[in-house]
This record gives structure tokens, C-alpha cells and sequence, in this order.
């Protein structure tokens, strides 16, 4: 049966897909060359995978027509349209929100109308090595770019309300890289040669170097792919480290002497706007860094280790350098609740001169 005129149609696409009927309207009309309508301007509302539903979705749309422009919106679109007035109202949350956009990265070139609690769930799920807290700030972004693009008619329903969060990992047991592990690491950083268990995908992504970076700031692996170029200030030997764990996790973190060289290469071969990107420069999320590269590499050199263990490492070097306490939390961004007021305007020059103590005796 002929559907009516301006109620638009269906067309079966060619090959072996799995939604292959492509419902259709008619939105406008080109001018001809005397001013009358001419050729008809479609917009496809939807890919189906049977005809029975496609004609649902053109009553649907006959029903309550929407813009199909705006149906195609993607996540990221969404999200760029939706901070800027969030931002300039809570200009605070400016950071966090950022960070747990990186995390969503494999959804952001999808259409909101097309994603699904699935598609939302599998963000959630790569984050097993995050807290709760850590998780619920991505769920918190998705439900608010749901409820922005809801009041807009968008999408009519909010798939994030179905998202759960998952139980964090049981803690693995902590064990601090060895002198010479982190003197093997070194050599390898030296050589420039192929790294053991590193694919090509990760070829000349500055990842030993930052494995290095790690163990000699003791920074949390989220705040190091967070880490933006214009954070460095490699002159002066600090990192403005805005971290969103926790309040004493935003923070200047001092340079150690040694590893000034390597935050230099660091700056040289990054691309874009993150330190550490995963292409394109798009962030690299906590499941790429881990299991796309670290556990691999770490198999290869016969270390069992886990990305935290470079801070643990890190911190236990400090302790056993002599750095003193107030200091100590001041680098690694601990609660200082028990600190005394000496340590409340640490100067950034003594912290610098408080890490240079640090000393892996790497062999020469």
C-alpha cells in the first residue's frame, strides 16, 4: 500500500546488514531554476531491522514530528553543546566532568538516539580499576547530557537511569618495583629500542617514558592521562596537577632532577592537548593504559606489577630518602588534616629540593 503523500518512506539498503530499512522524510524542497519546488530534501530518521518497524517510526514521527538533525546528534556534540552554560554556572565541576568525558570516549561519535543502557554499561564496566566514587562521576555526566537533551527533545527516554555501577576490584596486594627493575626500565629507556610486550600500536606514545613519569611523582594513574602539555612548567620544575580525587589531590607536584630529561621527550613527541594520548589526540582511558599496554610490557620483563604500584613505589622511596612527612603528603597529594600549619603555604622550592632526596640508585 502506498504510503500518503508527506508521510515519507522506507528503502531496504543493499548488503547483509543487521538494521537494513531506512525510514525517511521529506524536510524541505530546493527552488528550481524559476523559483518553484524542485528536487525534495530527505533526512533519514532511523535504520530498522524490519520493515514492520520502520513504519512504526514514521507514524511515530507523523504523530509528533522532531527535528531528524538534532536525532543525530552525538554524544560529544551533545556534550559540547550542553558544558559551556553548566560550566559558566559551576565553573568548579569544569574539571571533573572533562575527566569523566575522557572515560566515554568509545561512545562519543554515536548518536544519543541510537545508544543504549548497553553501550553506557560498557563505559561503566571498562572502569574496573576506578572506585565507585570515581564511576559514579561518569554516570553522573551521562544523566546530565540525558536530561539537557531530554528538555530539547532529543531523545525521548534517559538509558543512563539503567546504567550500574560496579564493585571495585579487590585490592591487589602492593609490591614496589625493585632497583633493579626500575635500573631495567631505565635501560630500556636509554637504548631506544623496541620495548619487550609493547605493540606497534603503541609505538612512539612516549609509554615507557611515562611509566618512568610515574614512578617519580608518584601521581595516581588517572591524574597522568588527565595530564594536559599546558600543566608542564618544565623550567620550574612543577606539575599543576588540578586532581579531582580528592581536595588535597589538586596540587603542584615538584620534578625530580632525573626525570626533567624525560619530561622534556615527553612534551616533544605528545600530540594535541594531552600528555598521553590514545591517537588522534584523544585521551587514553585507565583500560588502554593497563591492559593495552602496562600488563603486557610487565609480562614481557617477567614483573608483576600494577600500574598503583609506581606510587606505592614512589611513596616508599620518599620515606625511606628522609622526606619529611608534611612534605611527603604535600607531593602525593594525601590528606593533610594531621599537618601543622608549617606545612600549609609549602613553598614549591622546597618541595623540588624535598624530591631531589629521592634516589634509585640507577646504574650509570
Amino acid at each position: 500500500m502506498r504510503n500518503p503523500n508527506g508521510f515519507g518512506g522506507i528503502v531496504k539498503m543493499a548488503g547483509n546488514r543487521r538494521r537494513p530499512y531506512r525510514a525517511r522524510v521529506t524536510v524541505g524542497w530546493l527552488a528550481d531554476e524559476d523559483g518553484g519546488r524542485g528536487q525534495q530534501l530527505q533526512a533519514t530518521i532511523g535504520y530498522f531491522a524490519s520493515r514492520g518497524e520502520a513504519m512504526m517510526a514514521l507514524a511515530e514521527y507523523n504523530r509528533a514530528p522532531w527535528d531528524p538533525k538534532k536525532r543525530r546528534m552525538t554524544f560529544r556534540q551533545a556534550f559540547e553543546e550542553w558544558s559551556p552554560e553548566y560550566f559558566s554556572r559551576y565553573p568548579s565541576t569544569q574539571r571533573v566532568m572533562e575527566s569523566a568525558m575522557a572515560f566515554c570516549g568509545p561512545i562519543w561519535d554515536q548518536s544519543l538516539s541510537d545508544l543504549r543502557t548497553v553501550q553506557l554499561q560498557r563505559v561503566i564496566d571498562s572502569m574496573a580499576g576506578f572506585s565507585r566514587g570515581y564511576q559514579s562521576k561518569v554516570r553522573s555526566l551521562m544523566r546530565m547530557v540525558y536530561r539537557w537533551a531530554m528538555a530539547r527533545e532529543i531523545v525521548d527516554r534517559d538509558w543512563s537511569l539503567f546504567v550500574e555501577l560496579r564493585a571495585q576490584e579487590r585490592e591487589s596486594p602492593r609490591r614496589v618495583f625493585s632497583l633493579e627493575e626500575i635500573d631495567r626500565l631505565w635501560e630500556l629507556y636509554r637504548s631506544g629500542g623496541p620495548v619487550p610486550g609493547q605493540t606497534a600500536r603503541y609505538d612512539g606514545r612516549g609509554m615507557l617514558e611515562s611509566l618512568l613519569l610515574l614512578l617519580y611523582t608518584g601521581m595516581r594513574v588517572g591524574e597522568l592521562l588527565g595530564l594536559e602539555r599546558g600543566d608542564v612548567a618544565l623550567e620550574d620544575r612543577y606539575i599543576d596537577l588540578r586532581g579531582t580525587k580528592t581536595k588535597a589531590a589538586r596540587r603542584r607536584v615538584p620534578l625530580h632532577r632525573e626525570i626533567l630529561p624525560v619530561m622534556g621527550k615527553l612534551l616533544e613527541i605528545s600530540r594535541g592537548r594531552f600528555l598521553i594520548s590514545s591517537g588522534e589526540g584523544r585521551p587514553m582511558t585507565y583500560s588502554m593504559y593497563k591492559y593495552g599496554w602496562f600488563d603486557k610490557v610487565m609480562a614481557a620483563l617477567k614483573m608483576e606489577h600494577t600500574p598503583h604500584d609506581a606510587r606505592h613505589t614512589f611513596v616508599s622511596a620518599l620515606d625511606s630518602a628522609g622526606v619529611r612527612r608534611g612534605a611527603m603528603k604535600f607531593i602525593v597529594g594525601h590528606s593533610q588534616s594531621d599537618v601543622t600549619d608549617r606545612y600549609t603555604h609549602k613553598d614549591l622550592a622546597e618541595l623540588v629540593r624535598e624530591v631531589d632526596k629521592l634516589n634509585y640508585c640507577m646504574a650509570e
